[in-house]
C-alpha cells in the first residue's frame, strides 16, 4: 500500500482543526470548518490555499524549448501544455504544471521524450520536494507587494506570467493563474521553508482580512464560475 502523501502545511493545519480527504494519494484540506465565510473572502478579501499535491516540474536544457513546442515563448510567459501548463523562467529553463493525477505520466512522458532528444536536457519532478501556496482574491497582489519586491500591477504582472524572485526572503516560482475574474498567484517554493512562508503571509496580511481556505472553497469558485 502506497504511503500517504502530506504537504508541509499538514501540521498546521491539523492545529487549526481542518478537515480532511484523500486526493491523489495526498491528504488535503477540504476546509477549516466554515464553507460560507471560505469562498465569500475569496471575493472580497484575500486567500491563502495550500495546494502542494499540484503536479510540478522542471525542464533544463537548451534544446528544452524545442521539445515542449515551446520556443515561441519570452521569458516569464506560460501557455497550455498537453494536460497542464508550462511556463519559459530562462532561456534554457521551464517550469510545468500540471493536476496531481497527470504528474506521474507527463514526466515519465517528457522523460522519454528528452532522452530521445539529441541535446542535454533534463526532466525533473519537484512536487514532493515543493510546496504550492495560492493567494487567491482581489486584495492579493496588494500583500505580495509587502514580502516581495516585483511589480504585481495588472501590466506588470498578468496573468499566464510566471517569474522567479524572493518572497519573504524564500526563493519562490510566483505564478500567476487566475479563475476567471479572480486574481490568483501560486506561489512554488522548497518544502522545508513553507510553514514559514504560510505563517508569515498570514501575518502580513491580517489587515486585509486573509483567512486560510481549502480545497472545497476553489471547486465552489470553479463551479459557480
Amino acid at each position: 500500500m502506497n504511503k500517504v502523501k502530506l504537504s508541509p502545511i499538514h501540521e498546521i493545519a491539523i492545529q487549526k482543526q481542518a478537515h480532511f480527504v484523500n486526493q491523489q494519494g495526498w491528504q488535503v484540506v477540504d476546509s477549516y470548518g466554515d464553507i460560507t465565510a471560505e469562498t465569500a473572502v475569496i471575493t472580497t478579501h484575500t486567500a491563502l490555499c495550500d495546494q502542494s499535491h499540484n503536479g510540478k516540474i522542471r525542464i533544463e536544457g537548451k534544446m528544452a524549448g524545442t521539445m515542449l513546442n515551446a520556443d515561441e515563448l519570452v521569458i516569464n510567459a506560460g501557455k497550455p501544455f498537453s494536460v497542464g501548463w508550462v511556463y519559459r523562467l530562462r532561456r534554457d529553463l521551464f517550469f510545468v504544471s500540471v493536476a496531481a493525477e497527470d504528474v506521474e505520466e507527463t514526466a515519465v512522458s517528457l522523460t522519454q521524450q528528452a532522452n530521445n532528444n539529441p541535446g542535454l536536457i533534463t526532466v525533473t519532478d519537484i512536487t514532493q520536494g515543493n510546496a504550492e501556496l495560492w493567494l487567491v482574491g482581489p486584495k492579493s497582489a496588494e500583500l505580495l507587494s509587502r514580502l516581495c519586491g516585483l511589480d504585481f500591477d495588472n501590466n506588470a504582472f498578468p496573468n499566464g506570467v510566471a517569474k522567479q524572485s524572493s518572497v519573504a526572503k524564500t526563493n519562490q516560482i510566483i505564478v500567476r493563474r487566475d479563475l476567471d475574474d479572480v486574481p490568483v498567484y501560486a506561489l512554488i517554493g522548497g518544502r522545508s521553508l513553507a510553514a514559514y512562508l504560510w505563517q508569515t503571509i498570514l501575518d502580513a496580511g491580517q489587515d486585509l482580512g486573509i483567512q486560510p481556505i481549502g480545497q472545497e472553497a476553489i471547486r465552489k469558485l470553479t463551479i459557480d464560475d
